[in-house]
């Protein structure tokens, strides 16, 4: 079962919503409207691209204070 998030237009609220069937249209959790929006979902993926790399070995670092150890990104 799919989490959406939806943005109510009677409330104005924003919300994610577990949706059981891809036909089902979920009423807003807050006010229980219909009136609701789907929202484009924002994934967290690695960018791979010049000057980066997939993957590091957990012991390696970009050597920069905020960069945490294991940095994939090579920052």
């Amino acid at each position: 079962m799919p989490l959406y998030e939806y943005h109510c237009n009677a409330c104005e609220c924003d919300s994610e919503v577990l949706v059981k069937n891809f036909d089902e249209k979920p009423n807003c959790p807050q006010c229980g409207s219909k009136k609701l929006t789907k929202l484009l979902s924002v994934i967290g993926a690695p960018v791979i691209g010049e000057g980066h790399t997939a993957s590091r070995s957990e012991g390696d670092t970009c050597g920069k204070p905020q960069c945490a150890r294991g940095c994939m990104f090579g920052n």
